[in-house]
């Protein structure tokens, strides 16, 4: 909004679905000397509340037409509210353009006719054309217009007017853009998906068998499975499940963060077993870690899967397999095992196509972006011992790179091809140190002169002195804590080389 000059009349646009406290706001920006201007059903609101508004019509000269599909799309009103400062609105005085410096508005009920299962002709007008557009155009201006979306942003819209006297700060506004151009995009990704099958493919369930769950994805091309518009292709097993594709995606992003060849065993997200090597020797080196935890587990490669691999794999139970290809014998015999869901995947179309994450509780949802790359590892600090060798520093990048890959706290102990105990998920890294040397105690595997890995840096010496004693020669962790020259001189008592990075990898 900006300051006016004495007498310059403030305008507020208003077109609300929701009505909810419409009055209260009606009334408030009257009291700031707002003139209100209002679509068709936000106007009668506000005249049945005793609320002086000048209807869109009066503004423009043109009725509502095609049944109120068109009523704000008109330049009297989008140029009231693009035009980019108040002086710059002196060309248009003769044209009767002046400017809109509030933008209220929220959309069609477009989620809510789907959810309701109303039909087509209903759920299409509910698909909302001049409230978009409104909004994306108060948005790009938020140098000069408010705009306010959702009926949750108006007790801060209230307390911005009165703290300001009528007027919004620049921050709220550019916060008010962010928050309006966000919901668009949801808004329109929804409609998207109900015209790529009508809201999503239904999955066999969701977390727990009582939940629903919907499958969203880019539209695929035509004659398509519509997994292939993600680069996955299901060769044979039963229909994928929520937990199924959170498993998936998390199985491919791990073994796609490695150029070596390797295979990768998840359970319920943590991996449970991880080998470098290509086809059977990387699975047998996977599974030596837990093969317990493997049952029911999905599998993932990131080289082709030969027939000596799938005979392997063909005996275990397990919920799916994953790979860029398999031989033509090889999926011949995997697709014979009815329940296993067996998919290739063109892995670089699907973590383009799986980048960042997106979670959602009802109208909450939070973002982030993809945690990529690794360029710690070639900056890291030798906090205690010496320099790794070659080997040893291979060992120490795999068990950091699957670390990033397990829930908060993570610990992975490894040789110098494939993991031997790893504890993931617990509430202090102490306990995921001990659970990660029980893991491979059960194994009766051998930890004299292994490696571990950390996604969180050590608070106290306890965890190094808990992985020096069970064998440990060689740890990377973040930096970070205040006490990391206390641990590095326990790491150095212990001769442990310890490893510190600039960078951590935490997964909630």
């Amino acid at each position: 909004m900006g300051n006016h000059p004495v007498g310059n009349q403030r305008r507020a646009l208003l077109s609300v679905t929701d009505k909810t406290r419409l009055d209260e706001i009606g009334k408030l920006l009257h009291s700031y000397g707002y003139e209100l201007i209002a679509s068709g059903g936000t106007a009668r609101y506000l005249r049945d509340k005793d609320i002086p508004v000048t209807g869109i019509n009066e503004l423009t000269g043109y009725p509502e037409i095609f049944g109120g599909r068109v009523k704000t799309l008109h330049p009297v009103i989008h140029g009231g509210i693009l035009g980019p400062s108040r002086e710059s609105f002196a060309e248009t005085v003769e044209l009767g353009i002046n400017p809109i410096d509030v933008v209220v508005v929220n959309l069609y009920q477009f989620r809510e006719a789907v959810a309701a299962g109303a039909g087509e002709a209903e759920t299409v007008e509910k698909i909302d054309i001049g409230g978009p557009t409104l909004m994306r155009a108060a948005a790009k201006n938020f140098g000069r217009v408010t705009v306010v979306s959702d009926p949750a942003q108006y007790d801060e819209f209230i307390a911005e007017l009165n703290t300001g006297k009528g007027e919004t700060s620049l921050d709220f506004r550019r916060r008010m853009a962010a928050s309006t151009f966000r919901m668009i995009e949801q808004y329109n990704d929804a409609i998207a998906s109900y015209f790529e099958g009508s809201a999503g493919i239904p999955l066999r369930y969701g977390e727990n068998p009582h939940q629903e769950a919907t499958l969203h994805l880019p539209a695929a091309p035509a004659g398509q499975a519509p997994l292939t518009g993600i680069g996955l292709t299901q060769h044979g097993g039963k229909e994928l499940s929520y937990n199924n594709i959170v498993d998936l995606v998390a199985a491919v992003k791990l073994v796609g963060d490695f150029d070596q060849p390797c295979c990768g065993i998840l359970k319920h997200t943590n991996p449970c077993g991880f080998g470098l090597g290509e086809g059977l020797t990387g699975l047998e080196r996977a599974l030596k870690c837990d093969p317990v935890s493997a049952f029911g587990g999905v599998f993932a490669f990131n080289t082709t899967v030969d027939l000596g691999t799938a005979n392997v794999l063909a005996k275990r139970f397990l919920e799916i397999i994953i790979a860029p290809n398999f031989t033509s014998d090889a999926l011949a015999r995997l697709t014979k095992k009815k329940n296993v869901r067996v998919l290739t995947m063109d892995m670089e179309k699907f973590l383009a196509g799986t980048r960042g994450r997106t979670r959602s509780w009802g109208r909450l949802v939070l973002t982030q972006g993809e945690d990529d790359g690794f360029p710690e590892l070639e900056e890291w600090k030798v906090a205690a011992g010496e320099e790794p060798d070659d080997a040893t520093r291979t060992a120490l990048e795999m068990v950091w790179k699957v670390c990033k890959h397990g829930k908060s706290n993570a610990i992975v102990l490894g040789d110098m091809t494939a993991t031997l105990g790893m504890g993931f998920g617990q509430m202090s890294r102490v306990d995921s140190t001990e659970l990660a040397v029980l893991k491979a105690g059960n194994q009766g595997l051998d930890l004299l002169g292994c490696v571990a890995g950390s996604d969180g840096f050590f608070p106290f010496p306890d965890g190094i002195e808990k992985l020096a004693a069970a064998g440990a020669r060689a740890v990377i962790a973040p930096g970070g804590s205040i006490r990391d020259d206390e641990v590095a001189e326990a790491a150095e008592k212990l001769g442990v080389t310890l490893i510190l990075t600039n960078r951590r990898h935490f997964n909630h």
